[in-house]
């Protein structure tokens, strides 16, 4: 009977040897990195970001974490709540579909700011940077898609506004993510790489929801994001369906447009210019956008925006012209302006004037009419006194 213990202990002593080789070379080829970055994934955010449109964008090794900050709740009445995390992924040439450097930055919003003395020097919400109008996200949800790409590198930032239950105030989420090295030129020219953005922040959207009791009404899971306006994708404005549908055009000086595509989005654009490109740009901004303009109005003049002390409608210190309308919420009144519509040599000319203050109007009245607002003050070239 020895012999045959012998041989069982060791037949069990090579089996045991054979498993801990096979986890060694899953632990050692990679393994450990999934686990890490899948525990680093489910930690960040208070735990609202979803581990599996993460990875769709970033993969699952090689991830580090950036600063996560937490403070403030959607019941808190003195603090806003704002949630920021970060990841970044190192380059990795054994992953080919994530070969590059990546970041990832999100922000969890309550909206409006409760403590906006406490955030002076800084601006309340995320910016949504993109050079020609940014892309509504539709499919249920209030939110836009902005990017730009260049020598490989790719740019995108998803907001999405969610409008919580009464009494509660809402929750804007926005994921900026940048990549480097990726298998293209034009990375984001690929549909799938866009609604994989995308889905990182409407899911981390629909957890926000759940984690802070907003209790919204939630879209569905992008099955497809459009790509934003390009350079050559202008058209005449009698053509225009969108943003700036309605809009006129001036002489050669204004003979196309690019706009935002229809569709509920808190920032709508239209930009127009001609064949020298663009002369001036039509902006609508809603809730949070809207609050921050004003306070970053507010920061670069020392004074409040004109809005803040009831006017309703006239001329920035720049020479840009807005006016603004009341709507549902108790977010404050939507702010509309027009930017870079003069310069030196024209700023006075009579017609220049007019045209400004006619195509901000038509702007202004179709998107206020498209969110449910009241009819925005008409826009005036008087300043605030």
């Amino acid at each position: 009977m020895a012999p045959v213990k012998r041989y069982a202990v060791g037949a069990g002593a090579g089996l045991a040897a054979l498993v801990l080789l096979a986890g060694g070379v899953a632990w050692f080829g990679g393994g450990y990195d999934r686990w890490q970055s899948a525990r680093l994934v489910t930690d960040a955010c208070d735990g609202v970001l979803p581990a599996d449109e993460v990875r769709a964008v970033l993969g699952d090794r090689r991830l580090k974490a950036g600063k996560d900050t937490s403070e403030g709740s959607l019941d808190d009445t003195t603090t806003s709540l704002r949630v920021t995390c970060g990841i970044a992924r190192g380059a990795d040439p054994h992953d080919g579909a994530h070969p590059g450097e990546a970041t990832m930055t999100v922000t969890v919003n309550g909206v409006p700011t409760l403590d906006r003395e406490d955030r002076r020097y800084e601006s309340l919400y995320p910016p949504v940077r993109s050079t020609l109008p940014p892309a509504p996200l539709g499919q249920g949800w209030s939110g836009v898609f902005a990017m730009g790409h260049s020598s490989g590198e790719a740019r995108a930032t998803t907001s999405v506004l969610l409008d919580c239950s009464p009494g509660r105030g809402d929750l804007l989420v926005t994921v900026a993510v940048e990549g480097k090295k990726y298998l293209d030129d034009s990375p984001l020219d690929n549909p799938e790489r866009r609604t994989a953005f995308a889905r990182v922040a409407t899911a981390t959207a629909a957890n926000a929801s759940r984690r802070w009791n907003c209790d919204a009404d939630l879209g569905e899971p992008p099955a497809t994001v459009p790509l934003p306006v390009n350079e050559d994708e202008y058209v005449v404005p009698a053509d225009a369906e969108g943003a700036c549908s309605g809009v006129t055009a001036r002489g050669k000086r204004v003979d196309r447009v690019w706009e935002s595509g229809s569709g509920a989005a808190p920032i709508e654009e239209c930009v127009l210019g001609g064949a020298k490109g663009t002369a001036s740009r039509l902006t609508a901004l809603y809730g949070p956008y809207a609050e921050g303009a004003r306070h970053d109005a507010a920061e670069h003049t020392g004074k409040p925006h004109p809005s803040e002390s009831g006017q309703r409608a006239g001329v920035l210190d720049e020479g840009d012209y807005w006016t603004s309308a009341e709507c549902p919420g108790d977010d404050g009144p939507a702010l509309f302006g027009l930017t870079g519509g003069h310069d030196d040599e024209t700023q006075e000319a009579g017609a220049d004037r007019a045209y400004a203050l006619s195509v901000l109007k038509t702007f202004a009245e179709r998107s206020a009419a498209a969110h449910g607002c009241a009819a925005p003050a008409a826009p005036t070239a008087t300043t605030a006194p």
